[in-house]
């Protein structure tokens, strides 16, 4: 019998129930089932009531009592008076209008990761969010992942040395649509390098720290892509989506970079490299490594609960992942982590399907929203935390589109905003 463990019931609403929607039931569904009695979902907002209809029925049967559906997010907000918070989970564009409302609102605020659809809409997110005396939470899950945690450790420990260098690239190539999701294509509302690089960012600085400046080449290869269905695992998540207007079509023309390399340089003195693409057809390449005076650490890739790699220098094989523990005896996974992943402290891997670890990194990342709420404090990735990983990602397009390096503190001030300024024109702002 999984034991309860009590703290203030939040009532919560939802907006947004594509695809991601649908994964934050099933994050809210496992802190259920991990006894953690949290949220008491009171509402959900969908533009397409189908969709919602879809989401709603879930999460009937996960947590036991169905939320009221709404098309409006304003409707829902003007007639839930009583709500403690809101999840933001929607395409990136609706984020910062949807986000200002909420504190209006006097509620706090949980939002998808990328935070907002620029470093402007970011910056007036965190000052409203300051304004209202309330939470602003970025759902950022990477770093929630205990092979993630277990490589902080390592790094923090000093297991390879003084850092030097790191290395992340992700090519692939094609013609489809990304997850048959056209808005990710169009510089407007994200584009691949905001919405996936993201993510990279987010690592990036959690592993390796501050970054001084950013040099950059980036294009737009692709410029069309055809609608395809995703992969069998995505489409368990993304089947009860209603496809836009743009998807009707076979072809659509995509506007945002698909392609960036990027030089980065670390107030600590380290260096980076980071390669992303979409448009490089043929053999695929991914891969993360760090560099340290004593050796290498290579990432295990979030979610696939792969053990980390360390090789120290004049080895030719890695250190075995069970000595791997031995090295950092006073690394412990955290009370939430611990539970969610079936009570275990520490671990250098585990083997689950890729449905497990994403409903449980979702389920620590509003665990750790509720208890920011509860508690008073902060949770781990508050609003400014969001914005760097924003702003990194926007690093690498302002230094592509103006072509010469510049430094991050230009970016993530809204310093540098060439390459944003016509998104900042359509947002209004």
């Amino acid at each position: 019998m999984v034991q309860a463990f009590k703290m203030a019931k939040l009532r919560l609403a939802q907006v947004g129930c594509g695809g991601m929607g649908l994964r934050h039931i099933y994050g809210l569904i496992e802190l259920k089932e991990r006894g953690f009695d949290t949220f008491d979902l009171t509402a959900i907002c969908d533009r397409h009531s189908s969709t919602a209809g879809h989401v709603a029925k879930v999460a009937e049967d996960g947590l036991g009592i169905k939320p009221v559906i709404y098309t409006d997010f304003h409707d829902m907000l003007d007639t839930e008076r009583s709500l403690d918070a809101i999840n933001i989970v929607t395409d990136t564009r609706a984020h910062q209008p949807f986000a200002l409302a909420a504190f209006d609102a006097g509620l706090h605020v949980a939002v998808e990761k990328p935070m907002a659809l620029t470093v402007r809409a970011c910056l007036t997110m965190i000052e409203a969010a300051a304004d209202s005396n309330r939470i602003l939470s970025v759902s950022e899950n990477y770093r929630r992942d205990p092979m993630n945690r277990l490589t902080k450790a390592l790094l923090k420990d000093g297991i390879i040395g003084d850092i030097r260098l790191a290395i992340n690239i992700s090519t692939a190539g094609g013609e489809d649509v990304r997850q048959a999701v056209a808005w990710r294509h169009l510089k407007n509302r994200g584009g691949l390098i905001l919405e996936y690089g993201v993510h990279t960012s987010d690592l990036t600085l959690y592993f390796m720290g501050d970054i001084d400046r950013v040099y950059a080449e980036t294009d737009l290869w692709q410029k069309a892509r055809t609608m395809a269905e995703p992969t069998e695992t995505l489409r368990s998540f993304y089947h009860h989506r209603v496809k836009e207007e743009i998807e009707e079509s076979i072809v659509i023309q995509a506007t945002a970079e698909d392609t960036g390399l990027a030089v980065l340089r670390f107030t600590s003195g380290a260096v980076g490299q980071t390669t992303y693409s979409d448009a490089a057809p043929g053999e695929s390449l991914g891969g993360d490594v760090i560099y340290g005076s004593e050796g290498s650490l290579r990432l295990p890739g979030s979610r696939s609960g792969n053990p980390v790699r360390v090789t120290l220098s004049g080895r030719s094989d890695p250190i075995d992942e069970d000595d791997l523990l031995k090295e950092v005896p006073g690394f412990q996974l955290d009370d939430v982590t611990s539970r969610i992943f079936g009570g275990k402290d520490k671990m250098s891997r585990y083997n689950l399907p890729f449905q497990q670890p994403d409903r449980k990194l979702i389920a620590i990342e509003l665990q750790d929203f509720a208890d920011s709420i509860v508690q008073g404090g902060e949770p781990e990735v508050t609003g400014t935390v969001g914005l760097d990983a924003l702003a990194l990602s926007y690093a690498i397009l302002e230094s592509g589109h103006l072509e010469k390096p510049v430094l991050f503190d230009d970016v993530r001030n809204d310093r540098i905003s060439s390459y944003q300024h016509e998104i900042n024109e359509s947002l209004g702002i």
